[in-house]
């Protein structure tokens, strides 16, 4: 069969132009868009006229027509190049994603009476909700409702809970989400608790506003002794990280009476109370009351680098051996003091010695760690 007769059974949108049928017009559809074609027959080789839709493809349709000597073979090669690369640019027909996302969410609602607060947004591409656990603490969760994304379309862009490694894995059913967000609620019920009888018991300095993703307290014991506590959220009763800060002197004490009652620790006991028996106290000394401008001034303990009692929402951790001067500093504030004087610093494996900034009489030294610093 001629190939300008299979030309018309083929595309039948290209209509010849003259009765010796070497040139035809017309176009070609491809993915919903017509592309005009003018395409002429010269001792049967194909060349086209090229146009703003068509001037896309340019390169492609010079190299078409240096190599293919047969029109059809060229028609051919030409909607396969033009389909692959505008294949990415179809966007996809979204209803079906939007029935799917739209069904989950009323059923959610529909199924879980108890939800606290659960909205989405207009465009449905956010849900957020909180939820009240046994003992009526509030919890947050903000998903991200993703139209395109296959079998993840729901992913949890933000909690207030500790990480945990099978946590927050992005699902295609909002059910299964918020069941995993309720199993590490659950299983955090003990270290909640235990988080709550801290912060009601003792004279916490920090955080100011505990979230139950923060899992350490720093708890005053007077104005120039502090404790940093670290919990481990999933396996909250075993030995905390205690981390003491103060001057040398007033410390040591301290450390010693941890490290003599370390080996009685009871896994099975009240973790608060093991903690009290560790520095041999009956209870945690409690917040003064007092009023602001008292406070002001009790409230002593600012770096004296920057002069801040909080940087970056963290206060000072360092503190001076010398009696005579027990200034306090920030990780962040001492680490550039340090490295500012490199003159007079020595550096010994992953650690920085230096004069304290203030008195200058004994020898300050600080772990360097780049990723915290």
């Amino acid at each position: 069969m001629d190939r300008s007769i299979q030309i018309l059974l083929e595309y039948p949108s290209l209509l010849p132009k003259n009765a010796e049928l070497t040139e035809f017009y017309g176009y070609l559809n491809i993915h919903a868009t017509d592309y005009e074609i003018h395409l002429l027959l010269e001792n049967g080789k194909p060349s086209l006229k090229m146009n703003e839709k068509l001037s896309k493809f340019q390169n492609d349709i010079v190299r078409l027509t240096n190599t293919c000597t047969d029109p059809l073979h060229f028609l051919n090669s030409l909607t396969e190049i033009i389909s692959s690369k505008t294949a990415c640019s179809i966007k996809k027909n979204l209803s079906d994603s939007y029935r799917h996302i739209l069904t989950e969410y009323t059923e959610f609602r529909e199924f879980y009476i108890n939800l606290n607060s659960c909205m989405i947004s207009e465009d449905l591409s956010a849900i957020t909700l909180t939820t009240l656990d046994e003992y009526g603490r509030t919890h947050e969760l903000s998903i991200k409702v993703n139209c395109d994304t296959g079998n993840n379309t729901f992913n949890i862009t933000r909690h207030y809970l500790p990480d945990k490694d099978d946590f927050a894995v992005p699902s295609a059913s909002l059910s299964v989400l918020y069941e995993a967000f309720l199993k590490a609620i659950e299983e955090l019920q003990p270290y909640l608790n235990l988080m709550d009888q801290f912060d009601s018991n003792c004279w916490i300095l920090d955080p100011e506003t505990p979230k139950p993703k923060d899992c350490y307290r720093r708890i005053a014991f007077d104005n120039n002794i502090s404790m940093v506590i670290t919990i481990n959220p999933w396996k909250c009763n075993g030995i905390p990280s205690l981390q003491f800060l103060g001057s040398e002197r007033l410390v040591s004490n301290l450390r010693s009476k941890v490290s003599n009652n370390l080996e009685n620790w009871d896994f099975k006991a009240d973790t608060f109370g093991e903690v009290l028996k560790l520095l041999e106290m009956s209870s945690f000394p409690c917040k003064p009351q007092m009023d602001q401008r008292e406070e002001v001034l009790y409230n002593t303990g600012e770096c004296c680098i920057c002069f801040s009692l909080r940087l970056n929402e963290k206060l000072p951790e360092v503190i001076c051996s010398n009696p005579s001067c027990e200034q306090f500093f920030h990780i962040e504030c001492l680490y550039q003091w340090l490295v500012s004087i490199a003159a007079k610093t020595k550096q010994t494996f992953n650690e920085l010695h230096g004069d304290c900034p203030n008195c200058e009489k004994v020898n300050v030294s600080l772990v360097e760690n780049l990723q915290n610093v």
